[in-house]
């Protein structure tokens, strides 16, 4: 008896069972799905190419006289401005007796100087005094021929007088009044008279050769005095010249801050304080690290997709994000690795892009122009069919398109799909032509 009860309660239990399972199939299934709009556009491919950051600018320190580092103000890896003081250096050698020997060399030179200024003044007293000379020479030989002049006319009157008496004389002879010898004696002293007047009358004053000499000696002056001026010239010449020379010893001697050339970090340091420093080896290097520049190699092929000044977009991974770029320069011949250099400069003032840090170029490329464009999720392929579900009145409409260019995130196809279709991005796996749907909220 317990048994038959026991077969009939499993017997109900399973009836029940299958009831249940019969009234779940009659109830239709509707499936949560997301969404997303058919768009239609140009679609533009992405290429991207691998670059690398690099510094823009590496500039050396260097001191403009070899020394001992005296200070140091930097440490590698800190960040400095341009114009500060990286270092101060002790000039070595003998800057101390350079200095002296320049000083003695500039008293020698203010020396000649005045030596040489003397010798102008008294070569323009030489002058005045000869032109007083000339003046006196003048003087005495106007006077000399006045006097010569006043004893020609004095000598003219006794010629005169002396002549009319010879005159007088020879009537007085001819008519046998007075002796014939008489005559001669007075005709004597007239012609004495005669000859006397002839000698004053064309005698030149001694004192005119005095005036030439004294005109000569002033001539002579003159040209001591422009040999003096041009010896003062020479000696001021050598004055400056001793005291540039002292200044560049004396700078030589003081301690050099060295200043930094650029703005940026420190790279390198070769030298600790207390070190001898050369001008020919730097004590330190400098990268410039605002702005920063993104090199890449490309192929021929690629080249093309460069311009000079063009703007493009580099993606850096690993700061997790996007940065405008310029191309600064792009090579027309190629490298040892038969790639072109391709480099672009980026601001980077926050300094947060690293020398070394890999870089992207994002190159935009129009594949297909005016084409309808899904979301890559939304495809579905299956039978070698590719095909999105749109959502019509609540159902999901299977529809079949072809690919014609694919990304990640979308994709351009053809089909026969309005602008303005909405098709399903997430659930459509499970779905089947005709599946009832309903449509999650973005933040469901």
């Amino acid at each position: 008896m317990k048994r038959l009860i026991f077969m009939f309660m499993v017997l109900f239990f399973v009836t029940a069972c299958n009831q249940e399972e019969a009234n779940e199939e009659i109830e239709e299934r509707i499936t949560p799905v997301k969404v997303e709009s058919v768009k239609k556009e140009d679609f533009v491919v992405e290429r991207k190419l691998v670059a690398r950051a690099t510094a823009a600018d590496t500039s050396p320190v260097l001191p403009e006289t070899p020394g001992e580092l005296a200070t140091l103000n930097v440490a590698k890896g800190d960040r400095i401005e341009e114009g500060e003081t990286v270092a101060v250096v002790r000039p070595g050698g003998n800057a101390d007796n350079q200095v002296e020997l320049q000083q003695i060399a500039l008293r020698q030179a203010q020396t000649q100087l005045e030596n040489a200024q003397v010798s102008k003044e008294q070569a323009a007293q030489g002058v005045e005094n000869a032109k007083e000379q000339v003046d006196l020479a003048k003087q005495a030989s106007q006077s000399e021929a006045s006097q010569t002049a006043q004893a020609a006319e004095a000598a003219k009157q006794q010629y005169e007088q002396a002549k009319q008496l010879a005159d007088e004389t020879k009537k007085l002879a001819d008519e046998g009044t007075i002796p014939d010898a008489l005559y001669q004696q007075a005709k004597n002293r007239a012609d004495q008279a005669y000859a006397q007047y002839q000698q004053l009358n064309g005698q030149q004053p001694q004192s005119s050769s005095a005036v030439a000499q004294a005109e000569a000696q002033v001539d002579q002056a003159e040209q001591q005095l422009e040999q003096a001026r041009v010896a003062v010239e020479q000696a001021e010449l050598q004055v400056e010249q001793a005291n540039v020379q002292l200044n560049q010893a004396q700078e030589q001697a003081e301690n050099e801050a060295i200043p930094a050339p650029t703005s940026g970090e420190v790279s390198t340091l070769n030298a600790s304080e207390g070190d001898m420093v050369s001008n020919q080896q730097p004590l330190a290097t400098i990268v410039s690290l605002d702005p920063m520049t993104i090199t890449a190699s490309v192929t021929a092929d690629q080249l093309s997709l460069f311009e000079k000044g063009a703007e493009l977009t580099v993606d850096l991974p690993s700061l997790e994000e996007q940065v405008s770029s310029t191309i600064s320069y792009v090579s027309s011949v190629p490298d040892d690795t038969g790639l072109y250099p391709v480099e672009a400069t980026v601001s980077n003032g926050d300094e947060k892009i690293k020398p070394g840090m890999m870089a992207t170029f994002l190159l935009p490329e129009n594949v297909v122009e005016n084409t309808l464009i899904v979301p890559t999720d939304s495809l579905v392929e299956q039978n070698d069919e590719t095909f999105v579900y749109q959502v019509v009145d609540e159902k999901a409409v299977q529809v079949l398109v072809s690919v014609l260019e694919s990304q990640s995130d979308f994709t351009a196809v053809s089909g026969n799909l309005p602008e303005d279709a909405t098709v399903i991005t997430t659930g459509q796996l499970t779905l089947s032509d005709g599946d009832q749907v309903t449509i999650m909220e973005e933040d469901s």
